[in-house]
C-alpha cells in the first residue's frame, strides 16, 4: 500500500470490505481539499456509530484533516489510517479521537 494517502487507502480498504467504490479525486488530497471533497464523499453515505467499514472524518476546527476507515481485529473496532510520518497504522478509537477536535463517522 506504499504511496497511498489517508483517502487513497480508506477508499481502497473500502472497496475491498463492501464492494462500494468511492469518489477518486486524483493525487494528494490536502486539508484544504479533503474539507472541500468531504461533503461530495458524505453524501453518499450515512451517519454512523463507529462500526466495521465505517469511515471516520477528522476535523481541526472547520477543516477536515485526515480520514481513516474502521476495521475489525481481534474482536475489536480499529482506525486504519496513513500518514507521510508513520505510514500505515491501526488505533484504538479513542485514540484517534483525541487526537482531533471532531471526528464523524459515515457508513
Amino acid at each position: 500500500m506504499c504511496g497511498l494517502d489517508c483517502w487513497g487507502l480508506t477508499r481502497l480498504v473500502r472497496e475491498e470490505m463492501t464492494g462500494q467504490l468511492l469518489p477518486e479525486f486524483g493525487g494528494v488530497v490536502d486539508r484544504r481539499r479533503m474539507t472541500k471533497l468531504a461533503p461530495d464523499v458524505k453524501d453518499g453515505l450515512s451517519p454512523s456509530e463507529p462500526k466495521d467499514g465505517a469511515i471516520a472524518f477528522a476535523y481541526r476546527g472547520r477543516l477536515c484533516i485526515h480520514v481513516g476507515i474502521i476495521v475489525k481485529a481481534d474482536g475489536r473496532l480499529w482506525v486504519l489510517e496513513t500518514d507521510e510520518k508513520t505510514g500505515v497504522t491501526i488505533s484504538s478509537i479513542r485514540r484517534f479521537e483525541s487526537r482531533f477536535v471532531r471526528v464523524e463517522f459515515y457508513d
